[in-house]
């Protein structure tokens, strides 16, 4: 097994329409996954937002069955909020909005690719 430590993308706002903030390339090996994810949601404004994150197996969707918290979760005002991923899968993505568009920016923190 080996394991590959990088930076898996740059800071991002989050608009109020659902967008890709990260996924896994489809072309790694078999076996493949993306394993200790852990994004930082950052609040930069006076107030909390809402805020959606959903891990989409590829070829699905976002909804309710794969979203990381209930859709009335906020970031408090001035404030951060840690989100734990689920492993994911060669093709699989994380989709985010939030309820006020560039306000909120998400942070690579953690998470490795594995291969078997």
């Amino acid at each position: 097994m080996s394991i590959t430590f990088k930076k898996m993308f740059e800071p991002t706002q989050l608009g109020t329409s659902l967008a890709t903030i990260f996924g896994v390339d489809a072309a790694l090996a078999a076996g493949s996954t993306f394993r200790g994810g852990r994004f930082r949601l950052v609040n930069t404004s006076a107030n909390a937002v809402p805020v959606e994150l959903d891990a989409v197996p590829l070829g699905g969707s976002a909804g309710v069955a794969n979203q990381l918290f209930p859709t009335n979760k906020t970031v408090p005002a001035n404030d951060y909020l840690d989100v734990d991923i689920p492993t994911l899968k060669p093709g699989d993505f994380v989709q985010g909005k939030a309820g006020t568009a560039s306000v909120i920016t998400v942070h690579f923190m953690a998470g490795a690719y594995y291969s078997s």
